[in-house]
């Protein structure tokens, strides 16, 4: 399975067992039931030196960059703790995730000149802007057209 794949699966499987046995028993289920109580950002931490450690593959920084950039974010928002989190904010970090592993993933084939960008940098902002729109809304329609929350998603069937 590819890192992005991997990794995102983990993250699906973890917030699917958030939603059907509780934030206690899906930390267990990763062994990082010292986490419980702790905040969000703190889990995902956790969570991602667990499933993408530091030091790989391109693929497998693409996936670790990803989640890191959602850590942030949930860092930016708060001490939210990770057992408060609603349904709605836990779905949200998993298309978040999701859509910038695959928008780090086209950067990268940008970046690798299989596709030319214009040398304006203030031209070269918006298209990554609307690239990054576009992957977003894409991941969230895609996600609710699948039934639209991770507790909807049996366990086994959660596969990035």
């Amino acid at each position: 399975m590819a890192p992005s794949r991997r990794v995102m699966t983990g993250l699906g499987q973890l917030l699917g067992q958030v939603a059907q046995n509780g934030p206690a028993a899906a930390l267990r289920f990763f062994n990082l039931q010292s986490l419980v109580g702790a905040p969000i950002a703190d889990v995902f931490l956790a969570l991602t030196d667990l499933l993408c450690p530091d030091g790989g593959t391109i693929d497998e920084a693409i996936a670790r960059n990803a989640m890191l950039e959602t850590v942030g974010e949930l860092g930016a928002a708060g001490d939210l703790p990770f057992d408060g989190a609603t349904p709605d904010v836990l779905d949200a970090v998993f298309t978040g995730a999701l859509a910038r592993s695959i928008e780090t993933k086209l950067f990268n084939e940008i970046g690798g000149r299989s596709i030319r960008l214009p040398t304006d940098v203030a031209a070269v902002e918006i298209i990554q802007r609307t690239l990054h729109d576009f992957i977003q809304g894409t991941v969230r329609d895609r996600f609710a057209a699948a039934g639209g929350t991770l507790a909807s998603v049996p366990y086994a069937g959660v596969e990035a």
